[in-house]
């Protein structure tokens, strides 16, 4: 009797599952979409300094592709002999003989100013876009490091960096975000700037005064995602230079400013205009408070976060309503719209600019498309 009941089981299961997989196929004629076919994985190269990313394809072969080089830490210093003669032509877009690692660093994406990968980097990664070759390379400045300018027409491609990241020791990853345009380079440090000294004679104070004298002050701090970001300060969110294109203002163009107290996390963004509407006379601006996301979070929902995930937004801003001080911001919430009418100043504790970028669900869309 207990053979037959099993037997009478696995009957009943196998019916379960030969109807489960004609409603499957049902519904899938119904809707009349397949299933999302899955992207196929770049090819992969090591990084080397005499290799070039499109000997990896057949000569003549290698304009519109893609790959993923991964660079082994050793390499991701300002010792690299590639970084020092500044084998780098053009900005963004380079030449096809220009060196990833310069790329890198004069893109923002890494900073020159590390001696060393920091021990819990295992590789760096990036995804590489093979292009046609420019008419001009210029020679642009940017990141403490300077590339050169060509003119002359050039066999072969040329190559952008899509994107970049790191690969820690523990498996885990950190997206890289390229710098803004003309940002100088900051040297991030992990130093406590006031370490606690035992000092009972004169000798030992002065002893901990002159170290304490070259030692330089923390730049990063974790926020509250447990991510690395910069501290807060006046440089932060100061204009770059005289031109336009310098200032803070015209960086929220292409960029959200994110930033935090000790508790909560604020959006500052450019209201774009509508589509087919009328420009504003004059940029506006959305003060929110928004949720702590991770960086990954953050891509998928795109940047500026949807206004669903936003709250207390204060829209209509102009510029001149938020008064930028050394411990934080004063925002003059009488200007805008959806404010309870009332001045706030929040004292900031970190600041970190994200690109705009669509959601990652329309991206995907799109690409469908």
């Amino acid at each position: 009797m207990q053979q037959d009941n099993g037997v009478a089981d696995m009957d009943h299961n196998a019916a379960e599952a030969r109807t489960h997989a004609r409603k499957s196929g049902n519904q899938q004629a119904t809707t009349g979409q397949p299933a999302p076919a899955q992207p196929e994985p770049l090819p992969v190269m090591m990084y080397s300094p005499t290799v070039l990313p499109s000997s990896r394809f057949a000569p003549n072969q290698a304009v519109g592709k893609k790959l993923e080089v991964r660079i082994a830490p050793q390499w991701m210093t300002n010792t690299n002999q590639q970084v020092r003669a500044r084998q780098l032509w053009g900005s963004d877009i380079y030449t096809e003989d220009s060196d990833l690692v310069a790329a890198l660093m004069h893109a923002g994406f890494y900073s020159i100013s590390l001696p060393a990968a920091p021990p819990s980097v295992a590789e760096v990664r990036a995804v590489v876009a093979l292009l046609p070759p420019e008419q001009h390379y210029p020679s642009a400045s940017r990141h403490s490091i300077r590339s050169r300018a060509w003119g002359a027409s050039l066999q072969g491609c040329s190559f952008k960096v899509e994107r970049a990241w790191l690969v820690t020791a523990k498996g885990e990853t950190v997206e890289l975000e390229a710098g803004a345009e003309g940002a100088p380079a900051v040297a991030a440090t992990f130093s406590p700037a006031a370490p606690n000294h035992s000092i009972t004679t004169r000798a030992a104070a002065s002893s901990v005064e002159r170290r304490q004298r070259n030692m330089q002050e923390v730049t990063v701090q974790y926020n509250l995602c447990n991510e690395p970001w910069t501290k807060y300060s006046m440089a932060t969110v100061a204009d770059r230079g005289l031109k336009p294109a310098q200032w803070t203002s015209a960086r929220l163009h292409h960029q959200v400013l994110y930033l935090e107290t000790h508790r909560q996390r604020y959006e500052l963004s450019r209201v774009p205009t509508p589509a087919g509407g009328e420009p504003n006379e004059r940029d506006v601006y959305r003060w929110a408070r928004c949720p702590p996301l991770s960086a990954a979070a953050m891509r998928a929902a795109g940047t500026p976060l949807p206004a669903a995930q936003v709250q207390d937004a204060v829209t209509g801003l102009a510029w001149e309503d938020f008064q930028w001080g050394p411990t934080g911001v004063h925002v003059d919430g009488s200007k805008g719209s959806g404010s309870d009418g009332k001045d706030h100043f929040y004292t900031l504790a970190r600041a970190h600019f994200v690109s705009c970028r669509e959601p990652a669900d329309s991206s995907a869309a799109a690409g469908s498309k």
